[in-house]
């Protein structure tokens, strides 16, 4: 159980008030597909159990089996309650399914294309027709490097992974050339001692975030944010995050042109 702090019940109070009858679904929230969906639903049933509290009724986690089945789901109707998003997708439902973004991770991540520290690699295009690792498309990683290689005829051979611990064991064993990985994952693995040199690195983007379905007014989700934000510091313990903070839609603005070169956009 999340414990609850004397910021947080008072906040939590307001927005239960709001709660009652406003859906005739339940409540629910979906996570991207970083982790199994075992994973998944033991990494964030702590998220989960408080936006249940905060709202008055149980909020259960729909997960996906892969990021394929993801974005075929994200346009189904009605979705879910709830959202933690990379950036490309937070910014795809805010402009096509109507949500709304609440509160996000601080600050901003970046992915590093890696290869094995003995190996030279002067670019991205050495690696044409060559397996690289990243999260299954299409995930911020898989649409970040498909977005390195515009023409489609010279690509990569993108080997889909489960996680980035995945990612470093299959270049560590020689079963592809490179890896698309996160940049913080990256710089932590090269101070524990990891084989690896990075050939680019890109731009930085928004950290997660989390979004709201349609049906909830701006003073519902402004209490949210601020008992989102004001959660105890055993919640964000648990699930693996910093913490919150309040998130705005312009932060995200263009995040989902990442995605357009996918079916189903």
């Amino acid at each position: 159980m999340v414990g609850w702090t004397r910021i947080a019940l008072p906040l939590a109070l307001a927005v239960l008030t709001l709660a009652p009858n406003l859906h005739a679904t339940a409540l629910s929230l979906a996570v991207q597909p970083v982790l199994s969906q075992r994973a998944t639903h033991k990494a964030f049933a702590p998220l989960a159990h408080y936006l249940g509290r905060l709202l008055g009724d149980p909020c259960h986690i729909a997960t996906s089996p892969n990021f394929i089945v993801y974005w075929q789901d994200m346009s189904r109707r009605p979705g879910p309650t709830f959202v933690l998003d990379a950036a490309h997708f937070t910014d795809y439902r805010l402009q096509h399914l109507g949500y709304h973004v609440l509160v996000k991770e601080p600050g901003t991540v970046s992915y590093s294309l890696v290869v094995r520290g003995s190996e030279m690699v002067l670019g991205p295009s050495a690696l044409v027709g060559l397996p690289v690792a990243s999260l299954g498309i299409p995930s911020m990683g898989a649409a970040l490097l498909n977005r390195m290689f515009p023409h489609p005829s010279r690509r990569p051979i993108v080997v889909a992974a489960r996680d980035a611990a995945v990612e470093f064991h299959l270049l560590a064993t020689r079963k592809v050339d490179a890896a698309m990985i996160p940049t913080p994952l990256v710089a932590r693995a090269m101070a524990q001692g990891a084989d690896v040199s990075v050939v680019t690195t890109t731009p930085p983007i928004p950290n997660v975030a989390l979004s709201v379905g349609p049906g909830w007014s701006a003073n519902q989700r402004a209490r949210m944010r601020q008992a989102l934000v004001h959660a105890p510091a055993s919640l964000f313990k648990a699930i693996g995050l910093q913490r919150f903070v309040v998130a705005q839609p312009s932060e995200y603005r263009g995040q989902d042109h990442t995605l357009k070169s996918y079916w189903g956009y």
